[in-house]
C-alpha cells in the first residue's frame, strides 16, 4: 500500500504476503500531525489497535490518560465480549498492544514534537546524515522488551509516572538543517538502521532512493533474504 503527496512518501509491507498487516499509519499535512502505530502480533487485533490509535492522534494530538481512556472504549465497542469464545475472551481480557509514534510539526513547521511509546523510531536527517534518533539511539536497544499502550489499563500506568513526558517526548528542529528530513519506521526497518555499518554505503541514501511500493517492497525482501532485516511488518512515513 502506498499514499502519496507532495514532500511525503509512505510505504508498509507486510510480514508475510498475504497476511494481515498489523503495522498502521495516519497523515495529515494540513494539520501538520503524523502518526505510525505497530500491533504487537501475539494480542488480541493488534491490528484494529493500532488502526484506533493513529486515527485518533490524527484527530486529536494531545495525548494524555483521558485520551488514552477514550481509545480503549472505541477498541471495546468493536467486540461483544460474552459472544467470544472462551480463548478469545481470555486474549480479549489480557488486551492488546501496540507502539505509537505521533508526530506534530508546530510554529508553521520549524519546530518538531515526537511522541513515542514503544519501539518505533523517528529520526531527524540532514540530507544523508543522520542528526537524531528517538527513542532509541543504538541497535541493541530493541533487543528489550518495550513499552506498549494497551486495551487493558491495568498495563498502561506508566503513563502517569512524573517522568513519563520526559521519557517519551523529544522536540526538534528543521532550523539550521540544509535538507531536512523526517523519516519514521516501525522496529524492523529501525533496527536496521542503525544496525547498519557498511561504510562503502549510506543507509539513508539507500532509503532516499525509495520512490514507489514496489522499490520498497524489493528492498525489505531483498534485506530479509540477505539476513540484515527482521522479518515483521515493516512501515516507512518519509518527508523529505
Amino acid at each position: 500500500m502506498q499514499r502519496k503527496s507532495p514532500g511525503l512518501l509512505t510505504f508498509t509491507e507486510p510480514k508475510i504476503d498475504g497476511q494481515c498487516n498489523e503495522d498502521s499509519f495516519q497523515c495529515s499535512q494540513r494539520t501538520g500531525v503524523f502518526a505510525l502505530s505497530d500491533g504487537a502480533s501475539v494480542s488480541f487485533d493488534s491490528a484494529s489497535w493500532s488502526r484506533i490509535l493513529v486515527r485518533q492522534y490524527a484527530q486529536c494530538p494531545d495525548f494524555s490518560s483521558e485520551w488514552l481512556s477514550a481509545a480503549i472504549a472505541k477498541f471495546r465497542s468493536r467486540y461483544d465480549r460474552e459472544a467470544l469464545p472462551w480463548m478469545q475472551q481470555a486474549a480479549f481480557d489480557k488486551g492488546s498492544f501496540a507502539s505509537l509514534l505521533g508526530i506534530r510539526f508546530l510554529e508553521c513547521g520549524a519546530l518538531i514534537q515526537a511522541l513515542a511509546i514503544g519501539d518505533s523510531l523517528a529520526v531527524l536527517c540532514d540530507g544523508d546524515e543522520i542528526k537524531m534518533t528517538f527513542p532509541y539511539t543504538a541497535a541493541s536497544q530493541f533487543e528489550q522488551r518495550p513499552q506498549l499502550l494497551c486495551t487493558n489499563p491495568a498495563e498502561n500506568v506508566f503513563i502517569d509516572a512524573p517522568e513519563f513526558d520526559s521519557d517519551r517526548y523529544a522536540h526538534w528542529t528543521f532550523r539550521g538543517l540544509e535538507k531536512p528530513a523526517l523519516l519514521c519506521m516501525t522496529d524492523a526497518l529501525g533496527h536496521w538502521l542503525l544496525s547498519w555499518n557498511n561504510p562503502q554505503q549510506c543507509a539513508i541514501g539507500i532509503i532516499r532512493q525509495l520512490r514507489t511500493q514496489k522499490q520498497f517492497s524489493r528492498f525489505v525482501h531483498s534485506e530479509r533474504a540477505a539476513g540484515r532485516m527482521k522479518r515483521d511488518d515493516t512501515t516507512l512515513l518519509a518527508i523529505w
